[in-house]
């Protein structure tokens, strides 16, 4: 194990330790401008493809947040495969993105795998970023005197919410698809989510 006293005594600054995993992750100056172009054009499809489909949600008397949520399905991984992730085992040749990046940009064959990572996870920062802006944002809009005056009924409703999908959902599985206990009960316990987001997390 090293000391810090002997990195000192060597000569070698602590920065220089970490020099060789930080640049390792970092795009260089090469693929710097494609991972900003790649970031830039998953942002574009995400802004239109979410404004037309909760467009459309409201056309026919749907949440706006289902046509949204059915426009990420459209353009990822299940349909178009604008928007793919490593996570769910894409690589970078099954992104439009990048394919884009390659025809318009002219993408270097070598540097494809480290754009796809880098946008990848820049994107994945972003969505998180913005869940936590957004639930920031509820807070600043909630008041707890409004929220007093309908406690019990808020109650019911919340215990009801959490409980009735769970029971339902378990025992649908169970009866109805003949799932095995543990998974039917995971399943159930992901549908208490009120959040679409969160059910689709866990799920």
């Amino acid at each position: 194990m090293i000391h810090l006293e002997s990195i000192f005594h060597s000569g070698l600054a602590p920065n220089c330790v970490f020099s060789d995993s930080l640049l390792a992750t970092a795009p260089n100056s090469e693929t710097a401008p494609m991972v900003l172009a790649g970031v830039l054009l998953s942002l574009v499809f995400i802004y239109l493809a979410s404004k037309l489909g909760g467009e459309l949600s409201k056309l026919v008397d749907l949440p706006p947040v289902l046509g949204e949520l059915v426009a990420g399905v459209v353009v990822g991984v299940s349909a178009l495969h604008l928007l793919v992730f490593p996570e769910t085992g894409a690589v970078a040749s099954d992104s439009a993105v990048i394919t884009i990046l390659q025809q318009i940009a002219g993408l270097n064959a070598e540097n494809i795998g480290e754009v796809f990572a880098a946008q990848s996870e820049v994107i994945s920062v972003l969505a998180e970023i913005g869940v936590i802006i957004l639930l920031f944002e509820i807070g600043l809009e909630s008041d707890l005197r409004e929220l007093q005056k309908v406690g019990t009924r808020a109650a019911v409703v919340a215990v009801v919410g959490v409980v009735a999908p769970f029971v339902a959902g378990t025992v649908g599985l169970i009866l109805i698809f003949g799932m095995s206990t543990i998974p039917a009960v995971f399943a159930g316990a992901a549908l208490t989510a009120t959040s679409i987001g969160i059910t689709s997390k866990v799920l």
